[in-house]
């Protein structure tokens, strides 16, 4: 099948159908308003399976009280990390820790985050309220067995801190495009709070189907790439409610359910897309009251807040206030010259991604699937979807606006006319999507969706030049190389195929490189060295890999003054082929012999192994890991800080790796770069980490059989 523009138009049947279908998922008949239930009872309920690994199999009678023992196990293994989470989610941070975080807090607040929570939660169906206040009372539970252990700023929690937190995550970092507040000045607290522009987020996902697969069954590979901390720690689990749900995979810390994973029938994995669901507007203020502003030449007012937030401070503990506007747009968030500017977003009010990514666990097959992605709750990540039919399924998921067309989206829109505004979002049909391509294979790794199977390209013709940049970077070319270059593929070729640590951009670039360099002298510096260690290198960032250290280190100096930087830069027209080639003969030459220099100072060998100088630190761990970063062309995504002792340490990355095909019962492989639990006192703090650092995998159990086989305690919350 080819690339899907428009879903044909469904009958009415199929609508009542597909509706049915959700609500059965969703189970409304298994709940009864119960909210003072006894936590002892409910605590009975739930036990608790830790495999040899600490990964926690959770068996529960109902979804509530899976969802308690999963606030438990959180709490377990990173109750510090979480509480702190909380904390953010309610705008106390600053209060416990300082004016660093002041004006987060107020970012927070100014986004309505926790209001926004409050608001949902009222809304939701009991159903997911009792997820949502069972997540907490697990939480809860835990905090209360080990108060006299904990800081005090660990505090109880209730669902709707759940679902803030989960907003101020999943909403505030992933979708909302607060770079352009900060282009615009630093003036509003919003506009100047940002996530850590180093840890850049991204993925790899691959759905093998049918005509792909050895076996026949769909294969899916899911390889989420965060930083390894705060609110980016993945957590793995499985959750089992007999007849309701068995669903294992990940989430993010303190959040309830899993939006990674796989069970009976089938899977899916996420990426981050690049996207744009949101628009700064220029407000033209009255001239006789600038808290007004014309709208269709007529001046409506603008809603008037008084924030406020505690703050630590030397002198104690001190109050700080804030006075907050918003227009009908959204916030407005900066005043000047006799201008406003606003921020209206398609997430800001969001809540409902805790119940469709539940939906989603429950779904037995393609169409009840592809029925919750009708809730469009998701705020935004490519979807790639495997089952045990072989069916594959991708789609750029999330909340888009229906921008009106003939108007340049790409800066600041004015907010005088009604003519710029959009109301909607983009349906489902209306997004990028496949389903079952020639091939049978999907595939992204944070480039645009056109490219998704180069055997099946989506015209981007057919969709609005807003909704995303038209890229196909080097590691989703080294991904298209994989998968187009083997016709039938096992498990097995899977799982070795993640860890590849090939460079794609030393395939484009170093035969240049090395034609250039070879004989020559330049600034003093003999190359020829530097040519017979880059001829001998195998173009990968392994861990013995004796050339990379090398070639990084010219690359990171060229790309700085080279113009042009390749001399066949990216065309749509050849999206896995190109970039190539060296665009700039005299700074490659000059690079080179920078680097040949710098490399003879710090190490005195142009052959340093990649693994003698990066590193996987972890407590008492230091072991050699390979990989690096985007740019580079790699598939094994490592991203490194350097140390005291002037080596990398591995930070970003590769965190949560999922590899599992959809057998009867599905046989799955995984792995999590800083294993599952942050206590150092645990034997489950750096043996996954031990794992991944050389590229192997730990099963990820499933039947009931297999855990009882690899059980190291069961017990109650």
């Amino acid at each position: 099948m080819t690339a899907i523009t428009t879903r044909s138009l469904r009958i009415v049947f199929t609508m009542v159908m597909r509706s049915s279908a959700v609500l059965a998922l969703a189970g409304f008949a298994s709940y009864s308003p119960d909210p003072s239930a006894d936590l002892d009872v409910l605590a009975s309920q739930v036990t608790i399976r830790r495999d040899t690994y600490g990964v926690p199999h959770i068996l529960a009678s109902t979804e509530e009280a899976a969802a308690f023992g999963h606030g438990y196990v959180a709490a377990e293994d990173h109750v510090l990390e979480i509480a702190r989470l909380f904390l953010k989610a309610r705008s106390e941070e600053s209060g416990w820790f300082g004016e660093k975080y002041a004006e987060s807090d107020f970012a927070t607040k100014e986004l309505r985050m926790y209001e926004g929570a409050e608001a949902g939660y009222a809304r939701m169906p009991p159903w997911v309220q009792r997820i949502l206040d069972g997540y907490a009372s697990g939480y809860n539970r835990y905090i209360q067995k080990h108060r006299s252990e904990l800081p005090e700023w660990a505090k109880p929690v209730t669902g709707i801190d759940v679902l803030a937190h989960a907003r101020r995550v999943i909403v505030m970092e992933f979708s909302m495009n607060l770079r352009q507040l900060r282009d615009l000045g630093r003036r509003s607290s919003s506009a100047a709070w940002d996530p850590d522009d180093r840890f850049l987020r991204g993925s790899n996902m691959w759905a093998l189907g049918k005509g792909r697969t050895v076996s026949g069954k769909g294969i899916l590979l899911g390889n989420p790439h965060l930083a390894w901390g705060g609110s980016q720690i993945f957590h793995e689990v499985h959750l089992t409610v007999p007849g309701k749900v068995n669903i294992s995979g990940t989430s993010l810390i303190g959040m309830p359910g899993v939006a990674i994973g796989f069970n009976e029938n089938l899977g899916w994995s996420h990426t981050v897309n690049l996207h744009d669901s949101d628009d700064v507007y220029e407000l033209t203020l009255d001239p006789n009251d600038d808290h007004r502003y014309l709208y269709d030449g007529r001046p409506l007012p603008m809603e008037k807040r008084e924030l406020s937030i505690q703050v630590k401070t030397e002198a104690g503990i001190v109050t700080r206030k804030k006075e907050a506007y918003s227009s009908h747009y959204g916030p407005v968030l900066k005043w000047d010259a006799g201008k406003a500017y606003a921020f209206k977003s398609a997430n800001i009010d969001e809540y409902r991604f805790v119940e469709q990514w539940n939906l989603m666990t429950k779904a037995r097959n393609l169409e009840e699937f592809r029925s919750v992605l009708d809730m469009q709750a998701i705020p935004m990540f490519n979807i790639c979807y495997a089952d045990k039919e072989g069916n594959v399924l991708y789609i750029f998921n999330g909340r888009f606006p229906d921008r009106p067309a003939g108007y340049d989206w790409a800066g600041v829109v004015p907010g005088n006319t009604s003519q710029t505004e959009w109301n909607r979002i983009l349906p489902e049909s209306r997004l990028p999507q496949l389903i079952n391509p020639p091939g049978w294979y999907v595939q992204n790794s944070n480039s645009a969706p056109w490219y998704t199977n180069l055997r099946a390209l989506i015209d981007r013709r057919q969709y609005h030049d807003a909704l995303t940049p038209n890229v196909n970077g080097l590691r989703t070319q080294l991904s298209l190389e994989m998968l187009e270059g083997d016709a039938s593929i096992s498990l097995d070729e899977v799982l070795r195929y993640k860890y590849n640590m090939k460079l794609l951009l030393a395939d484009r670039v170093k035969a240049d490189l090395l034609k250039m360099a070879r004989g020559r002298a330049v600034d003093g510096v003999d190359l020829d060295e530097a040519v017979r260690v880059l001829e001998a290198w195998d173009n990968t960032a392994a861990r013995e890999s004796k050339g990379a250290v090398l070639f990084e280190n010219f690359w990171r100096k060229y790309r700085e003054k080279a113009r042009p930087l390749y001399e066949t830069p990216w065309n749509e027209l050849y999206p896995a082929s190109t970039p190539h080639g060296l665009g700039d003969y005299e700074t490659a030459l000059k690079s080179l012999a920078a680097a040949v220099l710098e490399m003879k100072e710090k190490y005195s060998s142009l052959a340093v192994s990649w693994g003698g100088i990066h590193r996987l630190r972890r407590g008492g761990l230091d072991v050699p890991i390979g990989g690096l970063t985007d740019e580079f062309g790699a598939f094994r995504i490592i991203g490194y800080e350097q140390d005291k002792d002037g080596k990398f340490v591995a930070r970003f990355g590769d965190s949560y790796v999922l590899a599992v095909e959809f057998t009867s019962p599905p046989t799955a492989y995984s792995v999590v770069a800083y294993s599952q639990t942050d206590d150092p006192k645990s034997p489950h703090y750096t043996d996954q980490s031990v794992l991944f650092s050389k590229e192997q995998w730990k099963r990820a159990w499933f039947t009931e059989e297999d855990i009882t086989k690899n059980l190291e305690r069961s017990y109650h919350p």
